[in-house]
């Protein structure tokens, strides 16, 4: 784990080149932070892009040992995520990492911005990098340092309070509306610098709107008021309208650093091991693809050991077992753990497999869930079948090696799995949910804050022996723990205020 010097120092400290390692050198700024205070502009901002969805082993711990194992779209024979036990080294991870990289290079960018009229769309940018940044930590953590965050160079604050999610989100979406507001295609940009989208404003703004969309739909049982309004000014200010307004972030094969994918180095090394990894896709997300036909599986998933992705080849790990104890379930067979399906090293789990930070298929699951509330006026059977048109289709990002989904296994899947427009409430939410969740694979974090929102897709919590939740879906993680020592007084002030620093206490917009 970081210490907090290291944790909160914000400003002055970039590195100039973007796909090589951002620390080299640090020792010394942080000796002298006055030895470097005018960064490569362009070059921070595409490290920002590159940090929204973590690094290397802190996101894989936090976004897949933990969350997606939590949701069972993995299981593991490690002792934490689908167990609901707590690795003080793994739950507060991606706590720090966060802070240490995305916070402190979007806090340096806005300090070093000038506030002007012609920077307008640069600062824009910024705040939208940084506000989805936020949405994550506060999600998965409740109440975090926020207002003060990321001033250690600026105001000499190393031991920011924390805030209260509530006033949090409060911030977060007048950021989002005020950023995208003030893009204009007339003023200058990061253009190249700008990984996502090459500098096109346009769609900078929708991702405004469609993280504003999110974090909307996120108040809908705390605050189902100000929900409505907020996911009605997304709507209104336009969200993605097809996969070409997807957040991708490309990546490369080489050497270990900025430029490989998060989750795939650390897997690769640690949890495939030829089929004989203790990390592999869950039964609960293979059989619901397997129950429903879904082509999606041979791109998914494959046997890793024999080069298999046949759909009807694919064997999930049910979740809350060990080495020892899963040879007592009846899916175990003479072959071993290499019997059970990995992620498809020729797809998700390719080094240089991109991330899909957000989708054009999550915003019409959101508009078909907003349509059943009553909150659009838009048709939700229709939002529906474009979300799940969209999820088939943008698995072409993973590349050929696999054949793509194609129209017509779209359109027969939407027929075999047609949207219940006659169902209730309960029954249209469940449905969306659990598309939704199949799209958010390899998105943990996401598809665990879903899940704790709208209690869907329903899923069976494990009881394994000494859990930490007495059997229930956990509702958080647990903060860094160098948090206790070197931040007491804010870290005491936290739990005083939101509750125990435990998995089973809830965040502010996870109400019952």
């Amino acid at each position: 784990m970081k210490n907090n010097l290291i944790k909160y120092l914000s400003a002055g400290l970039g590195c100039i080149l973007v796909l090589t390692s951002c620390d080299n050198g640090f020792e010394d700024l942080n000796k002298n932070p006055n030895a470097y205070v005018t960064p490569d502009i362009n070059s921070v901002f595409s490290l920002s892009e590159v940090y929204m969805n973590g690094q290397d082993y802190e996101n894989h711990r936090a976004n897949l040992i933990y969350a997606s194992a939590m949701v069972q779209h993995l299981g593991s024979f490690t002792y934490s995520g689908d167990k609901y036990a707590y690795s003080t080294e793994w739950s507060g991870a991606f706590f720090g990492s966060t802070y240490s990289n995305g916070i402190k290079e979007t806090s340096q960018l806005l300090a070093t911005i000038p506030d002007t009229p012609e920077n307008a769309n640069k600062r824009s940018a910024v705040r939208i990098i940084k506000a989805y940044l936020f949405h994550r930590l506060t999600d998965l953590y409740g109440d975090v340092p926020y207002f003060d965050a990321g001033k250690g160079y600026t105001n000499v604050i190393l031991k920011p309070k924390y805030d209260k999610q509530q006033d949090i989100y409060n911030d977060l979406l007048k950021e989002l509306d005020e950023s995208a507001q003030a893009l204009d295609a007339s003023k200058p940009f990061f253009a190249s610098s700008d990984l996502f989208y090459s500098g096109d404003v346009a769609k900078w703004k929708k991702f405004s709107y469609s993280l504003m969309l999110r974090l909307g739909m996120r108040l809908s049982k705390v605050d189902p008021a100000k929900a409505q309004l907020w996911v009605g000014k997304a709507i209104a200010g336009g969200v993605f309208q097809s996969n070409a307004d997807n957040v991708i972030l490309n990546h490369a094969t080489g050497p270990d650093g900025v430029n490989r994918n998060p989750y795939t180095t650390p897997f690769l090394r640690e949890d495939l091991q030829e089929g004989n990894g203790s990390t592999k896709l869950g039964k609960t997300f293979i059989d619901q693809l397997q129950n429903t036909s879904d082509p999606r599986l041979r791109i998914y998933a494959r046997i890793e050991s024999t080069g298999d992705n046949t759909p009807a080849s694919q064997k999930g790990l049910p979740n809350g077992y060990t080495s020892g104890t899963i040879t007592t379930h009846p899916s175990w067979t003479a072959a071993g753990i290499k019997a059970y399906s990995d992620p498809n090293t020729l797809t998700i789990l390719r080094q240089d497999a991109p991330d899909i930070i957000m989708s054009y298929a999550e915003v019409q699951f959101l508009l078909a869930e907003a349509a059943v509330r009553g909150w659009d006026s838009g048709n939700a059977q229709t939002y529906y079948n474009n979300g799940v048109t969209a999820a088939m289709q943008m698995l072409t990002v993973y590349g050929s090696a696999v054949a793509p989904v194609s129209n017509i296994e779209v359109t027969a899947y939407l027929v075999a799995n047609p949207f219940m427009t006659l169902g209730t409430t309960a029954a249209k939410l469940n449905q969306i949910g659990t598309q939704k969740w199949i799209a958010l694979f390899f998105n943990g974090l996401e598809a665990f804050a879903e899940i704790r929102r709208t209690g869907y897709p329903i899923i069976t919590p494990v009881n394994f022996p000494g859990n930490l939740t007495g059997g229930t879906m956990p509702r958080r993680l647990i903060y860094d723990e160098t948090e206790r020592v070197n931040n007491t007084a804010n870290y005491n002030t936290a739990i005083t205020q939101q509750g125990t620093d435990e998995f089973t206490t809830r965040v502010w917009w996870d109400k019952p």
